[in-house]
Formats: structure tokens, C-alpha cells, sequence
């Protein structure tokens, strides 16, 4: 995810290191949050409120939310929700209202999202004073910045309720009043769970703002009431709500050797505190090692669970040593960025499993994101704290470091779209000997579904080759502007047997550039057509 920020001239009566603290926690975001997307979010100040935020919602029908909740599922945690869905529609309307931000995360094709902010958030000291720090976040008298920034921008990225009726939005449909039994009424006690009210994991407040816990969840980012002094950070409840309502993580299986001081050592033989070698920082020792274990039957087909294994020698001489086998959303580091291990598959040296009757992941942690090396190959070590949840032995961690896990950014860029991925496939494909396959002339199919003013997007796919990513050329007003691939990945694309849903492209608008904007197949010039939607926005 990329957060972009749209200041508002208040923002100039901020006080110094407002702005560096907002787009520091908007970085804890960026690195937890793994779906390729970009969201803006309006931001003002406002010293007589201390903390605002909501988001910009759209309503879908409740049957393509559902679908599009389960076909996105990649954790124990958001298949588990998603599971737990009610059959029938909730709400008499049909509808389900998303935030900009979950609709674009789920891949949902529906109302324009053209130029709207995913929401807003308001700031402001209220009469206490803020700590700023991206360092030091208990300072005594202070109230944490980072933690009220986490909360509001949860708000605009889609954590928001009902207070009372049928359920309106995603969250409504994790709230229980008793195990089976959904609350319709948020100022009646109620909790968050997402095993059919089995399992409470937080309570939900019955004041100030019904989406947050209660005063019980203490130095919480979600929770309802700030306290000075201490530090507030996400807590695991907080990361298995934002995977539940539709936001998407990494991990290696059991075997695998790491790169240490003393040699290279099967990762299930490693333990916390056990150095690990590193291609940014040297030694650095392990914070924390998450497990989870996934039944066969539980995954089924679920390409975004289902391993990965990457054969021995795949990406260059001696890398990996052996054949490597690791999540799907693993990140890969080749040249320079990280790339998801599925989005490497070629059928011959990289392959994923059609069926498992079981699978285990580890991921290790460190105190600073890096590279490590699994049977010599550099893999990213785990950031994703918003998926924390997914691991079955999460609450260690917790007891381990009640104060939570420090910001940092990724290491390396991720790269899951674009020139550059095509690239870096293609050096693979040539390595494992496969045939280069040049796009050629076949009926063009897909849609623009955005054409501008700041942005298009949309799917192309050629019939006659419908894995071969197409390539298309912008044009404004009637002139060639850029070049993009239609390689991106949309789930509801997959869904509807679209190829392997690999499709989707979306590319800012160069600045400077007027419409209106077309683009037509490089190859050929054939032009690709515009949605209702695009037509309308576009008149």
C-alpha cells in the first residue's frame, strides 16, 4: 500500500514535526499492508479536536463483497472470517458500503473511484500536548502522535461501524453479542470475533466512537481513549480486524537452511535470540520466529496459500542451493526489489502445489527489516505486522514484547506489476531454458474502467494468448504519452476465469498531460474500450 497525503492550508498552523510523524505512521501502513495499491487521504488541523477520521464509502452488493473477501483470503485469520460471513445478505438493502481503500484492495470493479480521496483525518492538540517522536514515544506528560495517527488513518482506511440496524459495513459483521449471535445495536456491550463469537478478541466501545475497544484495551492504537506517557501501538486484535475486513503476507517451511555465524541451519532449529546473517546489517539476531500450520483441507485451492517451491539454481548459479519452498507472498529479492514468490511461477523451475494435505510456514523476525539467506537465497526476514494475527503462536510475541513491535520501513522496494516484473520473469523463464513468447495479433478483451483525470486504470487480456501480459499505449488527446503492462493482479479477474487474474494495469498520469486519454494495444492499435462508468466520468 502507498498512502498520499492532500494537505489542506491549516495544515500550516501544525506545530513542527506534524507532518514527518503523520507520514512516518502513514509508512507503518505502506509496510504492513501488502495489497498493491495507492490511497490519498485528505488531511487538516484543527487544535480544537485531537483526533478525527472517516472514510469516503462506496456501496456494493453484499454477494461481490463476500466473494471478493474469500478469493482475497491469504491468512488463518481473514479465511477464517471470511468463512464466518453470513450466507444470506445482512441488510434488506443488498448493499455493503467499502471504503475507497477496501474496495481498491479487494479488487472490486463497480462505482468510480476516479480522483476521490480514500478519506480524511483531522489533527489537533486540544489543549494537551503531542509527542511527535518517531523515536521516543513515552515521553511523560506527552500524549503518543504516532499511536493517534494510527487510529485516525485506520478510520479513513475502512475500520468504521454502524452504531445501530442492519449491518452496513464489513465490520458490522464481526460484531457479537454472544457466540452465534450478531449485535445490531453498538451502544449495547458487544465484541469483535471472527469464529461465529466463539473467540472474542476485543470489546468494542459503547461510547465516543462505537468502531474503537474500549477503555479495557489499554495503549492500544484502536482503542477509544489515549493516555499520556506511554506508547500506543497496534495490538494483535488490531492486525486480525484490518486482515478480516479485506486487507492483505510471507514465510518459509520446515528444512529450509538459514545463513548463520556458524553455518547454515534448518530454520526449525532456530530460536529467539539465535543470530542470523544479514546483507544490510551483518549479524543480526532473531527478535521472533511465527509459526503457522495450514490444513489441506481448509486451503483447498487457494493459490495465495498454496507453496511455492523455487527449484535449485532458478534465479542464478547456486541460488537457492537447494530447492526452496516458502509462502506465496514471500518477497524474493532479485535486483534490487522484492518480489512475491508466486508472481515468479513459470511451470518448470519455480512451481506452486495444486494440493496439500498440510503445509507449515515459519518467518523470522529481526529487529530491522533485511535480507536473509534461505538456502542461500536473499528473502526478505517479516515485516507485515498487521498480519501478525495469521500465526498460530502470535501471543507469544506479545508476552515476549508487550510494548509491541517499532516502526520501520521495508528494506527494499516490492515490485508486483510493471516493466520491470516482466523483466525479471523473463530472466528466470530464460534461465529454466523456456521459449520467449512475443505477444502476437489475437482478439483483444478487457475494459478502461478510470481515464483520468490523475490516473487510468483497468484489464486488457489477448484471447489468443491469455497468460502473455498485453502492452498498451496511452494516448492524450490523441497523442502517444506513455507505455504500461497490463500485468497487475485483480482477484475478481481470477474469479471470473479471466486467465490467472494477472490483467489489471493502472498508471499514473503523467503531469502535464490533458485529455481525454485512450489506449490501444501497442502492438496493433486495436483501442480499448471504456466501462459505462469511465464514459460517464469522462463526458
Amino acid at each position: 500500500m502507498d498512502i498520499e497525503f492532500d494537505y489542506s492550508a491549516s495544515v500550516a498552523q501544525a506545530p513542527s514535526g506534524f507532518t514527518a510523524a503523520l507520514q512516518y505512521a502513514a509508512g507503518q501502513f505502506d509496510a504492513l499492508i501488502t495489497n498493491n495499491i495507492t490511497v490519498s487521504i485528505a488531511v487538516s488541523w484543527d487544535n480544537a479536536v485531537f483526533g478525527e477520521g472517516g472514510p469516503t464509502v462506496l456501496d456494493y452488493g453484499y454477494g461481490q463483497v463476500a466473494a471478493a473477501l474469500a478469493g482475497s483470503a491469504n491468512t488463518p485469520a481473514a479465511i477464517e472470517a471470511a468463512g464466518n460471513l453470513p450466507a444470506q445478505d445482512p441488510n434488506p438493502s443488498g448493499l455493503i458500503a467499502l471504503s475507497v481503500a477496501q474496495a481498491e484492495a479487494l479488487n472490486l470493479s463497480g462505482p468510480s473511484l476516479a480522483g476521490l480521496n480514500a478519506g480524511a483525518v483531522i489533527f489537533g492538540a486540544d489543549g494537551t500536548t503531542l509527542n511527535f517522536s518517531t523515536t521516543d514515544p513515552a515521553i511523560p506528560g506527552e500524549y503518543d502522535f504516532l499511536g493517534i495517527a494510527e487510529h485516525e488513518l485506520a478510520h479513513a482506511l475502512g475500520r468504521f461501524t454502524s452504531n445501530a440496524g442492519p449491518a452496513n459495513y464489513i465490520l458490522d459483521l464481526y460484531r457479537y453479542a454472544a457466540p452465534g449471535m450478531r449485535s445490531t445495536n453498538g451502544y449495547q456491550p458487544s465484541y469483535f470475533s471472527i469464529d461465529g463469537g466463539v473467540t472474542p478478541l476485543a470489546t468494542f466501545s459503547t461510547s465516543s466512537d462505537l468502531s474503537d475497544w474500549a477503555a479495557s484495551a489499554t495503549n492500544d492504537s484502536f482503542g477509544a481513549y489515549a493516555s499520556p506517557g506511554v506508547a500506543t501501538t497496534l495490538s494483535s486484535a488490531d492486525l486480525t480486524l484490518l486482515s478480516a475486513i479485506g486487507f492483505q503476507v510471507a514465510c518459509f517451511t520446515p528444512g529450509t537452511r538459514i545463513a548463520t555465524p556458524s553455518g547454515a541451519i534448518p530454520i526449525e532449529r532456530l530460536a529467539i535470540g539465535d543470530p542470523v546473517l544479514t546483507r544490510f546489517r551483518g549479524v543480526q539476531n532473531i527478535r521472533w520466529i511465527g509459526t503457522r500450520r495450514y490444513d489441506g483441507r481448509f486451503i483447498g485451492a487457494n493459490h495465495l496459500v498454496l507453496p511455492v517451491t523455487i527449484r535449485a539454481g532458478a534465479l542464478a548459479p547456486g541460488i537457492p542451493a537447494r530447492d526452496l519452498t516458502v509462502s506465496p507472498g514471500h518477497g524474493i529479492c532479485l535486483d534490487g526489489a522484492l518480489v512475491p514468490a508466486w508472481r515468479l511461477i513459470n511451470g518448470a523451475s519455480i512451481t506452486q502445489a495444486e494440493a496439500v494435505e498440510s503445509v507449515e510456514y515459519f518467518h523470522i523476525e529481526l529487529a530491522r527489516h533485511d535480507l536473509i539467506f534461505a538456502e542461500t537465497c536473499p528473502a526478505e526476514s517479516f515485516l507485515d505486522e498487521t498480519f501478525r494475527a495469521q500465526f498460530q503462536n502470535a501471543a507469544q510475541y506479545q508476552a515476549l514484547y508487550p510494548e509491541g513491535a517499532p516502526p520501520q520501513p521495508s528494506c527494499l522496494p516490492r515490485v508486483e506489476d510493471g516493466f520491470l516484473l516482466q523483466t525479471l520473469q523473463r530472466q528466470i523463464d530464460q534461465r529454466a531454458g523456456l521459449p520467449r513468447t512475443e505477444e502476437v495479433r489475437g482478439k483483444l478483451r478487457g475494459f478502461i474502467d478510470i481515464a483520468g483525470p490523475d490516473r487510468v486504470a483497468g484489464w486488457a487480456q489477448n484471447v489468443a494468448q491469455p497468460e502473455i501480459p498485453v502492452r498498451l499505449t496511452l494516448l492524450a488527446s490523441g497523442q502517444p504519452a506513455a507505455q504500461l503492462l497490463a500485468n497487475r493482479y485483480r482477484a475478481d479477474l481470477r474469479d471470473a476465469g479471466i486467465g490467472n487474474g494477472c490483467h489489471a494495469f493502472e498508471l499514473a498520469i503523467p503531469p502535464g498531460l490533458a485529455g481525454p486519454f485512450t489506449l490501444r494495444r501497442s502492438l496493433d492499435g486495436t483501442e480499448l474500450p471504456l466501462t459505462t462508468d469511465a464514459l460517464a466520468a469522462a463526458a
